[in-house]
């Protein structure tokens, strides 16, 4: 039996360096730094209450935890995660790990704790399953080689919409063009959160909120969120759909594909495929190499990434125990 020492995370540059060379062990096309680390976990912590442990095995941090809750919402599941050298991913450690950060937990009577696991991890899923998580939903992952796309062979279905009064715009001209952008592109992206699949009940994200997580980021790029608006509406009505990529911490060829939708008024035009192209362009123009994201296996995006190109990664799984704590 592997007996594992798990001790708090200390932000030294000597554990951070740990970590990253267990990161890239896990994921060698990750390319981690100690001030980028440092600067995911400012943003992070400034949301969030965060325990970080270090699994040891004769003074070899050979595994990495974290457990964390909400800051302002009492009434949210604690979330953990944690990942194994993979030397030591049949032995006894992930178990010793994952019953330290539950125990560790279960000391503050959450109403519910969450977890996400890769299928592939199955020394992490069969922990989880054993210690009788519900499986709530699965999200595949995709990534998409932006070098192998023609985006020229959607000039026809883009000419066919721009006669249909839809044309195709990048936040930065919306910005340049509506005094009221903010508040515009913001309902829009209410009304397509609606029907974005979620493993908990979703509320309307309020305006400050939204504001503060995607205007006021490092990482806010304007230039790399498409707007598809009809020119045959008028203010705030014009805004119909919109597709967002982000850098990536750790990946800097590739962006990540976040919200993407159409208003239902728009669907089953292609409008959706066209948001896409776009952003494939922007990767393209701006020299990446990659675009990652992920979608609920049972939603239309998914779909539409396929047909794309994009290409099937391991699915993350939503895990979740009621604990029923009140």
């Amino acid at each position: 039996m592997n007996k594992v020492k798990i001790e708090r995370f200390h932000d030294t540059d000597e554990e951070y360096t740990a970590m990253i060379e267990l990161s890239t062990l896990l994921d060698p096309e990750v390319h981690l730094t100690i001030d980028l680390l440092r600067a995911d976990e400012r943003e992070f912590t400034a949301k969030n209450q965060v325990t970080r442990v270090l699994g040891k095995v004769a003074n070899q941090i050979v595994a990495s935890g974290v457990y964390w809750h909400s800051a302002v919402a009492a009434d949210q599941p604690y979330y953990f995660n944690f990942s194994v050298h993979p030397a030591y991913q049949e032995s006894d450690i992930p178990q010793q790990m994952h019953t330290y950060l539950l125990a560790s937990i279960e000391q503050a009577q959450p109403i519910a704790i969450v977890c996400q696991a890769k299928e592939d991890e199955r020394y992490r899923t069969r922990l989880l399953e054993a210690a009788q998580f519900e499986r709530k939903m699965r999200f595949p992952r995709s990534h998409l080689d932006v070098t192998q796309v023609n985006t020229q062979t959607y000039a026809r279905q883009m000419a066919q919409l721009a006669d249909q009064g839809i044309d195709f715009i990048t936040l930065t001209d919306a910005m340049k063009a509506d005094a009221n952008w903010q508040r515009n592109v913001w309902r829009l992206f209410t009304i397509i959160e609606q029907d974005v699949p979620s493993p908990e009940a979703l509320e309307v994200t309020p305006f400050e909120q939204y504001a503060e997580y995607y205007y006021t980021v490092d990482w806010f790029l304007p230039d790399s969120w498409t707007i598809a608006v009809d020119s045959t509406r008028e203010g705030e009505q014009r805004y119909v759909g919109m597709c967002v990529v982000n850098t990536m911490s750790g990946r800097p060829d590739s962006l990540f594909a976040g919200i993407t939708g159409v208003i239902p008024s728009h669907r089953r035009r292609k409008i959706a495929t066209i948001l896409k192209v776009c952003s494939i362009a922007y990767a393209q123009q701006q020299g990446y190499h990659y675009i990652y994201t992920d979608n609920e296996e049972n939603n239309p995006m998914y779909t539409l990434n396929l047909q794309l190109g994009f290409a099937p990664l391991p699915a993350l799984v939503y895990y979740k125990k009621e604990l029923g704590i009140e």
